[in-house]
C-alpha cells in the first residue's frame, strides 16, 4: 500500500471499530475482514481459514468463507479446500504473526479453491496476538508491485481486527452462561462451548462433571462422553480454594479476604492417563434450568512453564561453561548488536557486560584492525559460513592483547541467519616468544639492526612491488676511515660508535624504511615506494649532515664522515643482487670523488645529484652570477593600470636547464644557504626600488617578495629587512611580504611573532598560493594579513570547471568578509579575466597582462611615466 491509499485504511478500520458497537459473531468478524482487506489490496479472491485450537504441531482449520471480485463488487461463492491451508514448515511464522508471501515462498501453494481463473500469487495474513492464532486470511490476484513494506502499515488493521476478535470470543463466551434462552437448549450451548478455544467445565454441588466442552476433551485426554459424571478431583487432586471454603464466588469476591479470588495461577492438574499439568483457572457461576452450577476456564500452561524451566537450565549452563572457557565469546545477533558475552571478553578489553552490549564491544577492537576485520569476518561468514584470524583488541587505558579470532554464523529453523558467534583467544606471549626467536635469527647481535641474510630477503620483496606502489632506492654507507678509529682507540670505541651510528640511523630514518647492518662498518638502508628522486637526495643530505656530526667518548669529540652510494629499482624485473652491486659501485664512485658525499648509480640520478652540487657551487658564489631577478607586474584589470611588481629569482647556467622557480627555492633551503641567499636577494631588489622609490611612492606601486619558511625561524628577520629598506631610503609600506601556508604550519608560534614585527614596522603580509595547502581561517583571523592571493592552479579553470569555480568564489567571500584584498595569479585568458571581474576580484598577475619583466625593463617603464600623469597607463 502506499501512503495515498491510508485513507482507505482508516475507514476499514472504522468499520471494524464500529462493530464493537454490536455483538458479532467469529465467523461475521473473519468475513468482514477478509472483505476489507481484499478491497484494501485490491486482490481477485479471498478466503478465511479459523484455527480452532493448536494441538502440538498441528492445526485444524476449518473455512469459514470465500470471496471473488466481480467488476467493483465482492461476491461470496461457494469453495472448498482440498488441502491444508498452510503447509507444517510454515505454520511457525503463522502463530509467531509472520505474513507469507508467493515472492518469498515460491514453492508453497495456496490452498485449492473451487474458482475457474489461475492464481497467479497469493498473500497470507494471519490473525494473530500473544495468546492464540484465531485465522488466517488467503488473499490471491494482489497487483504484483505490492510495496515491501505492506506488512507493516497494514498493523493498524491488524490491531483493530485481533481487538474485535477477542471481544466477539468474550461476548460469545458470556451469552452462553448469562442469555438463558441460550442455555435452554443444551445443544446450542455446545455449540457455542465448542465455538471458544479455551477448556471449559461445568460442575454441579459435588463438584462432578456435567458439561465440557470438545478444547476440555482434548486436554483432559478422554472424549467429551467420558467426561460426564466424574468428579472434579479426579483432575485437580489438590483442589482450589474455593471447592474447600464451599461460599459462591460472589461471597468470594465480597469476602474480606485479601487473598480471595476468582483466578488462579499455577494449580497443579492431572490427565486421564496421569500426566502431570500446571493450569491457570478461572472461576464463574452460572444457572442453568433453574439450577446453580460452577464453571471453569482452564488454560494448560505446563509447556510455557517447562520451556521457561528448561531455558533458564540453558541458560546457566550456558553462563557457567562461557565463563569457565580460558577465552572470551561473543553473541551477536543479524544486526552485529552483542547480545551475549562472557567474563574473559570484559577481562581483555576493561570493559563491563553493560559496556560491551549493543553496539559497544566494537570499542574493545583496536582501531587499526577493526576495519579490516569485520569486512573480513562479514565477507567469511557470508560465503563459508565462519572466519579464523588474528587482530588486536584494546582496553580503554591502552592495553593491547593479541588474539585469534573465530566466527561461525547462527541460523534460525527455516535456514534464515540470525547472528554470529565469535571466540577470541589470547596469543600475545605466544607472538611475543615468536618475535623474540625472530629477532635472535634476524637482527644483528652489536646493533640491533636486521643482518645481511634478512636484508636481501627484504630487498627481493620490495622489488616486487616496485611496478604497484613505485621506485626502491637502496643505499650503501660505510664510515671513511673507520679503521683509524679502530686502531687509535681500540675496538670498544669502534662498536660504541657502530651502535651509536644505528641510532642515529633510527632516527633520521622513516619506521618503514629497512636498515641494516652487513658487516664492519657497512650499513644499507632500503627505501621503497619512492614517487619523486629529490626525495631520495634529501635523505642523503640529511643522513650526510646528521653522521658528520661529532661522536663524543670521554667527553671527547671524535669526527667520522660517511659516504654513500644510492642504486634506484623501477622495474621489477631488477634483482637484488643486481641492485646490491649496483649501489655497491655508487659508494665507490662517492670515495672516489673525496667521500663525505653520496652518488647515484643510474645516469638520470646522476645528473640530479649534480645539479644539487652545480646550485650549491652557485650560492657559495658571492656574486651569484647564475641568478638574476624578474619582476611580474599586478595589475587593476579594471582600468588596465600597473598596481605591483612581485619580486621573483631565476637560476640559470649556461650546462642546465632553466629549473622551476618553487623547486629551485626548496634545493636552497636544504642546502642550508638560504639565509645567504636571502640577503642578497633583498640587496638587489632593494638597491633597484631605491632608485624608482619616488615614482613608486607616486605612483602607489608595492613590490612583493616571497620569504621562505626557514627564514621565518630566524628571530632577527624583521630588522635585517627593515635596515636594508632604511639603508636604500624605502618606505616599509612599499614592500610587500608574501608567506605560503606551509611556512605556518611548520612553526606557527615563530611565524607569528615574525609576522607582527614586520607588519609593526609598516609592511604589507600576503597570504601566497591560499589554497593549496591546510588552509586555516586561524591563520586569515590572527595573523596580520592585508592580502590573499589565489593560486593560479585554481584561476586558470574557473570558467570550465565547476569545482574550482566554487573554490575561487569561496575565497573571494571570505577574503570579502575579512576585509582582505585579494590577487588572482595565472590569469592568461580574455575569458577568466571577465569571470574574476564579475566576480568581484578586479587584481590580477599573469602572462595575459605581462611576462616577467627585467630589472631594465622595469626602469624603462618607470622612466617613460611622465611627471604631468597621476596614473600609469598600460596598453593590454
Amino acid at each position: 500500500m502506499s501512503r495515498r491509499s491510508d485513507n482507505k485504511l482508516r475507514q476499514s478500520i472504522n468499520v471494524l471499530e464500529r462493530m464493537l458497537l454490536t455483538t458479532p459473531d467469529t465467523n461475521t468478524v473473519l468475513l468482514r475482514c477478509l472483505t476489507q482487506l481484499m478491497t484494501l489490496l485490491d486482490a481477485d479472491f479471498g478466503c478465511v481459514f479459523l484455527c480452532r485450537d493448536i494441538q502440538g504441531d498441528r492445526i485444524p482449520w476449518e473455512l469459514i468463507g470465500c470471496y471473488r471480485k466481480a467488476g467493483q463488487v465482492l461476491t461470496e461463492v461457494e469453495n472448498s479446500s482440498t488441502c491444508p491451508a498452510v503447509p507444517v514448515r510454515l505454520q511457525s511464522k503463522l502463530v509467531a504473526g509472520r505474513c507469507i508471501n508467493s515472492k518469498e515462498h515460491k514453492d508453497v501453494s495456496p490452498p485449492t479453491l473451487n474458482i475457474s481463473s489461475e492464481i497467479h500469487n497469493f498473500f497470507c495474513i494471519p490473525l494473530t496476538d500473544s495468546q492464540r492464532l484465531y485465522a488466517v486470511v488467503y488473499l490471491c490476484n494482489t497487483p504484483e508491485a505490492l510495496p515491501e513494506n505492506t506488512e507493516n502499515r497494514l498493523r493498524p488493521f491488524f490491531a483493530a481486527a485481533n481487538c474485535l476478535l477477542r471481544t466477539s470470543h468474550r461476548r460469545t463466551f458470556q451469552s452462553a452462561f448469562q442469555g438463558q434462552s441460550a442455555l435452554d437448549r443444551p445443544e446450542r450451548l455446545l455449540e457455542l462451548l465448542d465455538s471458544l478455544f479455551n477448556t471449559v467445565l461445568l460442575v454441579d454441588e459435588s463438584d462432578t462433571i456435567i458439561l465440557c466442552n470438545q478444547a476440555a476433551a482434548a486436554m483432559l485426554g478422554l472424549p467429551r462422553r467420558d467426561l460426564f459424571g466424574l468428579p472434579l478431583a479426579k483432575f485437580l487432586p489438590k483442589g482450589i480454594p474455593y471447592l474447600s471454603s464451599r461460599i459462591s464466588l460472589r461471597e468470594l469476591d465480597k469476602a474480606s479476604d485479601p487473598h480471595g479470588k476468582t483466578t488462579w495461577r499455577g494449580v497443579p492438574a492431572l490427565s486421564a492417563s496421569g500426566n502431570k499439568m500446571l493450569v491457570d483457572l478461572n472461576a464463574f457461576e452460572i444457572s442453568l434450568a433453574g439450577k446453580n452450577y460452577r464453571g471453569l476456564v482452564i488454560d494448560d500452561i505446563s509447556e510455557r512453564m517447562q520451556s521457561a524451566t528448561d531455558y533458564h537450565v540453558v541458560l546457566q549452563r550456558l553462563q557457567a561453561l562461557t565463563n569457565l572457557a580460558p577465552i572470551a565469546i561473543l553473541q551477536l545477533n543479524q544486526h552485529w548488536e552483542c547480545i551475549y558475552t562472557n567474563d574473559t571478553w570484559c577481562e581483555y578489553c576493561q570493559m563491563t557486560i553493560d559496556e560491551t552490549m549493543g553496539f559497544g564491544w566494537l570499542n574493545g577492537l583496536h582501531l587499526n584492525d577493526s576495519n579490516q576485520f569485520l569486512d573480513q569476518v562479514r565477507n567469511d561468514t557470508a560465503h563459508l559460513g565462519k572466519y579464523q584470524g588474528e587482530l588486536r583488541l584494546q582496553s580503554p587505558l591502552g592495553k593491547i592483547t593479541w588474539v585469534k579470532a573465530s566466527a561461525c554464523c547462527l541460523y534460525s529453523e527455516v535456514g534464515e541467519s540470525i547472528g554470529i558467534i565469535m571466540t577470541f583467544s589470547d596469543i600475545t606471549d605466544h607472538l611475543n616468544n615468536e618475535r623474540r626467536l625472530q629477532e635472535l635469527a634476524e637482527k644483528d647481535q652489536l646493533t640491533g639492526l636486521i643482518n645481511r641474510a634478512f636484508f636481501n630477503d627484504r630487498v627481493n620483496i620490495a622489488l616486487k612491488g616496485v611496478n604497484r606502489f613505485g621506485s626502491v632506492a637502496l643505499m650503501f654507507l660505510d664510515l671513511d676511515e673507520f679503521k683509524q678509529i679502530n686502531d687509535t682507540f681500540g675496538h670498544d670505541v669502534g662498536d660504541e660508535l657502530l651502535r651509536e651510528m644505528a641510532n642515529r640511523l633510527r632516527d633520521t630514518l622513516r619506521e618503514v624504511d629497512t636498515i641494516a647492518r652487513i658487516g664492519g662498518d657497512e650499513f644499507t638502508v632500503l627505501l621503497t615506494n619512492v614517487q619523486k628522486t629529490r626525495s631520495i637526495t634529501t635523505i642523503a643530505d640529511k643522513l650526510i649532515r646528521t653522521l658528520a656530526k661529532p661522536f663524543t667518548h670521554n667527553k671527547r669529540p671524535i669526527y667520522v664522515t660517511c659516504s654513500i652510494g644510492i642504486a634506484v629499482a623501477d622495474q621489477e624485473t631488477m634483482e637484488a643482487r643486481q641492485l646490491i652491486k649496483q649501489a655497491d659501485s655508487a659508494l665507490y664512485k662517492a670515495k672516489r670523488a673525496g667521500r663525505n658525499q653520496y652518488k647515484f648509480y643510474t645516469e638520470e640520478l646522476d645528473q640530479r645529484a649534480d645539479l644539487h652540487i652545480h646550485l650549491r657551487h652557485s650560492l657559495k658564489d658571492r656574486e651569484r652570477k647564475d641568478f638574476r631577478v624578474v619582476y611580474q607586474p599586478q595589475v587593476d584589470a579594471r582600468t588596465t593600470e600597473i598596481v605591483g611588481f612581485e619580486v621573483l629569482a631565476r637560476w640559470k647556467r649556461p650546462d642546465i636547464d632553466t629549473i622551476d622557480t618553487g623547486e629551485c627555492i626548496k634545493m636552497i633551503e636544504e642546502s642550508g644557504l638560504i639565509g645567504e641567499f636571502s640577503e642578497w636577494l633583498f640587496q638587489e631588489v632593494f638597491s633597484y626600488i631605491g632608485k624608482w622609490i619616488k615614482t613608486i611612492l607616486k605612483l602607489g606601486v608595492t613590490f612583493s617578495i616571497n620569504l621562505s619558511a626557514k627564514q621565518l625561524h630566524d628571530e632577527n628577520l624583521a630588522n635585517n629587512i627593515y635596515y636594508q629598506c632604511t639603508l636604500h631610503n624605502i618606505p616599509p609600506k612599499a614592500i610587500i611580504l608574501e608567506v605560503t601556508e606551509t611556512a605556518l604550519i611548520e612553526d606557527p608560534r615563530i611565524a607569528t611573532q615574525s609576522l607582527n614585527s614586520l607588519n609593526q614596522m609598516g609592511f604589507g603580509i600576503a597570504l601566497d598560493d591560499f589554497g593549496t595547502g591546510y588552509s586555516s581561517l586561524h591563520y586569515l583571523r590572527k595573523m596580520p594579513f592585508q592580502c590573499v592571493k589565489v593560486d593560479r592552479s585554481f584561476v586558470k579553470d574557473v570558467t570550465h570547471e565547476m569545482e574550482d569555480a566554487e573554490i575561487v568564489s569561496a575565497i573571494l567571500n571570505l577574503a570579502e568578509t575579512l576585509k582582505l584584498n585579494v590577487i588572482a595569479e595565472g590569469v592568461d585568458n580574455d575569458d577568466v579575466k571577465k569571470w574574476l571581474i564579475k566576480h568581484n576580484c578586479p587584481f590580477h598577475q599573469g602572462f595575459l597582462y605581462h611576462k616577467p619583466l627585467e630589472a631594465k625593463e622595469v626602469s624603462h617603464f618607470f622612466d617613460s611615466y611622465s611627471q604631468e600623469d597621476n596614473d600609469i597607463k598600460v596598453e593590454i
